[in-house]
This record gives C-alpha cells, sequence and structure tokens, in this order.
C-alpha cells in the first residue's frame, strides 16, 4: 500500500504544480498529467479529473482520489505504471562531466574536451557539445583517454 500512497501525493503534486503553471509545463507535467487522465478520466472517475485540476490540495478529493486508487489497485497494468512513473518522478537529475552547451570559443592552439585518463565511473552524459562553435588552430579531441 506504500506505493499507493506515494502514488497518491504524486498525482496531487503534480496536478497542483499544472495548475500553477500554466503555459510553463515541463514534459514531465504534461505526461503525468496525461497518466493520470488515462487512468481517473473513464469509468466511475470522470469527475475526479476535473476535481483534481480545480482543487488538487482539496482533503475532500484526496479522499475521493484515495478510494479510487484503492480500487485501481487491484489492476496489476496499474500497478506496473504507477510504479515506474514514481520511479520516473523520483530519478535524479542526470549526471553529467564535461558537457559545454551554447560556446562559442576559438583559440590559436590545440582542444582538448574529456578526461586525460579513462574512468570507470559512470555519467548520463560525459564529453558532449550542444549547439556550440569551436575554432581551433591545432588538434580537436573530444574524448577520454
Amino acid at each position: 500500500m506504500e506505493l499507493i500512497t506515494l502514488g497518491l501525493g504524486l498525482i496531487v503534486n503534480t496536478c497542483a504544480k499544472n495548475k500553477e503553471v500554466h503555459a510553463a509545463i515541463d514534459d514531465f507535467v504534461t505526461d503525468s498529467v496525461k497518466w493520470v487522465r488515462g487512468w481517473f478520466g473513464k469509468g466511475d472517475n470522470v469527475g475526479l479529473m476535473t476535481k483534481l485540476e480545480e482543487e488538487p490540495e482539496s482533503p475532500e478529493v484526496k479522499e475521493e482520489l484515495s478510494t479510487a486508487m484503492g480500487e485501481m489497485a487491484k489492476n496489476e497494468q496499474f500497478m506496473k505504471e504507477l510504479e515506474r512513473w514514481i520511479n520516473e518522478s523520483t530519478k535524479p537529475n542526470p549526471s553529467m562531466k564535461n558537457v559545454l552547451e551554447d560556446i562559442d570559443i576559438e583559440v590559436e592552439g590545440n582542444i582538448r574536451i574529456g578526461d586525460k585518463e579513462k574512468h570507470d565511473q559512470k555519467y548520463d552524459m560525459k564529453n558532449v557539445i550542444k549547439k556550440g562553435n569551436i575554432k581551433g588552430g591545432g588538434d580537436f579531441v573530444l574524448g577520454d583517454g
């Protein structure tokens, strides 16, 4: 039942955030709200989604959501998706090293982006250039070693 409790809090917070940020909603919140609508926008729960969007932190709405989630907990697919969604929402920010974004570099000599030696540490993004201009007068190396 801990999964249901985590999901309950996450759904309420997500719907509250969706209401607060209007047009500047990030992809996760938008996808999350679509996921919630997919499960709560049918059957006996049709009106619940509207209530969640209008008053996500209302005690009455939380109670109704808790009851609905208790029923949905019997659905194996719902529980799998809920667990995946919770895991996605609690994922830390990606780890990065040697990531350059929106850069404009011009040097006369060599350019080396990366570690001098290889390491076993894993990063989500490493030795990456995003949207940049690099001009060098010598060798250009992107990577470790």
